[in-house]
């Protein structure tokens, strides 16, 4: 580990540290909402950008993609996260739910069977079993073959779990046509089951709210958040995880390009959201709109959202010098990134907090550590599987 990558863990380390302080602090004290409000928000945020950097990936396989193949490698990598993923859903729906959900105190009339927390754990459950499963499985096949090489030439530090992962008895291309087989079934897969999880675990927060769209919105988001911060890893990580001959200006291009069209496409669903809200005029919808857009503490943060991360972001993006410059492209994606943190936490916050004012210290230094504990795994996990040594060097191309 270079000392680009050491002060990276170790700053990682002490955001950790500083965001497990703060929670276990807030329990002790009182604060218990907050600390699963917190909890919550970024449970969902970096589930869903480690679940997207695969979908990242098969959407790569599925439409035969060759401009990036080092971030396609990133995107897998990002499946280091999804055991721990189903560890803290585990630990929040056992110790966490009565703070979180108000149908787990007040079961709702006529939602009884459907909002109480066994149904709700064991179906969401089943969910990320489903779409975790299909992951690991599409990353196996995916690396195996590039793995066997890159072991081959000494390019991977040799290890029991690197050497077992090469040694199955699949050749290369009955890697590759499982791959191409489960790449569209895990993306279906995914659509399924993250809409079960947005209806689940954000809009049950209001049990008499409903949107059909949101399922939608829900996964689209976590997908354009995933693209931002993949563009920030890329201009962070270049150097120190030595990829600098993958990532050119013409793969910061596309990579902006596509952060673009997400920008375009989860704008939309917010959009078209809030017109049905706007034209049904249904008491149901109002209560939660009114809450976050019309009055309370929560008006500044609410408008701030949608303008910060997609009507700006969109006119910015529209320039091809600044995709190309991954610097530049990396502090809209830092932005970007952080809009999305505030678009779930106005999901959230406002369903549970029933204080005066916008809580935010504590639920900031929560997501730190969040942060941290994310930062940390990927930079050990790439300590044993490069994403330098798996990646093919992108094809020769001209960039219009």
């Amino acid at each position: 580990m270079n000392a680009g990558e050491n002060r990276l863990l170790r700053g990682s380390q002490v955001l950790l540290a500083v965001g497990a302080v703060t929670f276990l602090a807030a329990l002790a004290t009182g604060l218990a909402e907050r600390a699963w409000q917190a909890y919550l928000l970024n449970f969902l945020l970096w589930t869903g950008v480690a679940q997207c950097g695969v979908i990242f990936a098969a959407a790569y396989q599925v439409t035969r993609g060759q401009w990036g193949d080092a971030l396609r490698r990133m995107g897998e990598s990002l499946s280091f996260f999804l055991p721990v993923s189903l560890l803290l859903f585990l630990v929040m729906m056992l110790f966490g739910a009565p703070s979180i959900f108000p149908w787990a105190a007040h079961p709702v009339e006529g939602k009884q069977h459907w909002l109480n927390v066994p149904f709700v754990t064991l179906r969401d459950l089943a969910a990320f079993l489903l779409v975790f499963g299909l992951s690991a499985a599409y990353v196996y096949y995916s690396q195996r073959p590039a793995l066997r090489a890159a072991l081959a030439g000494g390019r991977v530090p040799r290890s029991r779990m690197a050497e077992r992962w090469a040694a199955g008895p699949e050749d290369d291309a009955r890697c590759a046509e499982r791959t191409r087989v489960l790449a569209p079934v895990l993306l279906i897969a995914f659509g399924l089951s993250f809409s079960l999880i947005g209806f689940d675990l954000v809009m049950s927060l209001d049990p008499h709210w409903y949107s059909t769209l949101f399922g939608w919105y829900f996964f689209v988001g976590a997908f354009y958040s995933m693209l931002a911060f993949l563009a920030v890893a890329a201009a962070v990580l270049r150097k120190p995880w030595g990829l600098e001959r993958h990532l050119t200006a013409g793969q910061s291009h596309d990579l902006g390009r596509l952060l673009f069209g997400f920008c375009l496409l989860t704008g939309g669903f917010f959009w078209a959201q809030w017109l049905v809200f706007w034209y049904g005029d249904l008491a149901e919808e109002i209560t939660w709109v009114v809450r976050r857009y019309h009055e309370g503490p929560f008006v500044a943060l609410a408008w701030l959202m949608p303008y910060g991360g997609f009507v700006l972001p969109l006119v910015i993006l529209l320039s091809k010098a600044l995709k190309r410059d991954r610097r530049r492209l990396m502090a809209v994606a830092i932005w970007i990134f952080l809009m999305m943190w505030l678009e779930r936490y106005i999901w959230i916050v406002p369903s549970i907090w029933k204080g005066d004012g916008a809580p935010l210290a504590v639920e900031l230094l929560i997501s730190a550590g969040f942060l941290g504990g994310f930062c940390w795994g990927w930079l050990s996990y790439n300590r044993r599987l490069p994403v330098a040594a798996l990646a093919a060097l992108p094809a020769a191309r001209h960039h219009h």
